[in-house]
């Protein structure tokens, strides 16, 4: 099995490697920035010609902290739609079993004190993931492709 594993030099992309470098059955790609400009459509069905995966774990975001998301939230948010767009765009299209994507970039609540931790309300938090999850399920409805998406909280860092 081809698994492609878009984000792979990320947070989670890093982790993900270190757990799977000991797995010979399968074939994993991780695949970097470097690599492919995601939010290029024609670089990312290049791509997936090229790798020809049988599976796609994606965790490729446009990130950049609290103040990056602050002062450019139209260019964060269109970066990386464009981005989870083009990368189930060519799940569908070229006929990926299985999808298994992070949402992109953090979130934060509009009111909130700092710093954020575990007692947070999360209600704001689940409204930004519903309507994140309702815009790739609505690209992979008509699909044989499987869509799991995961948020990932690091409530423990200091």
């Amino acid at each position: 099995m081809k698994i492609l594993i878009t984000g792979g030099s990320g947070l989670v992309g890093y982790g993900l490697k270190q757990i799977v470098s000991s797995n010979n059955t399968n074939e994993y790609i991780f695949l970097s920035s470097r690599d492919c400009d995601l939010t290029n459509l024609k670089q990312t069905q290049h791509m997936f010609e090229n790798i020809k995966p049988d599976y796609v774990i994606h965790l490729a975001a446009f990130v950049g902290g609290l103040f990056k998301n602050m002062n450019y939230k139209v260019d964060m948010y269109e970066k990386n739609t464009i981005m989870n767009f083009n990368v189930l765009k060519c799940c569908h299209d070229y006929g990926i079993k299985k999808v298994v994507s992070c949402l992109s970039t953090c979130i934060f609540p509009d009111k909130t004190s700092y710093p954020i931790n575990e007692d947070i309300d999360e209600t704001k938090f689940r409204q930004i993931t519903l309507a994140s999850i309702e815009q790739s399920l609505a690209i992979l409805r008509q699909t044989k492709s499987t869509l799991t998406t995961q948020r990932i909280f690091n409530y423990h860092v200091k």
